[in-house]
């Protein structure tokens, strides 16, 4: 049986996006993009660091 991988448990935390309420202004709407950006940045730097520990070599 092949061992389950080591993931740190932080990777596999959810990445904060916008959650505030509907944008109303060009300011919150800034606002919403930007924590929008950086949700989604913070979630796929997870995913590459997912992808580089599956896809090590067997025995590293």
């Amino acid at each position: 049986m092949i061992p389950p991988p080591n993931v740190p448990a932080d990777l596999l935390q959810p990445c904060a996006g916008y959650t505030g309420p509907l944008p109303r202004s060009e300011g919150q709407m800034s606002d919403a993009l930007i924590a929008e950006a950086r949700g989604r940045s913070c979630a796929n730097g997870k995913l590459e660091a997912v992808a580089e520990i599956l896809d090590l070599p067997d025995g590293q």
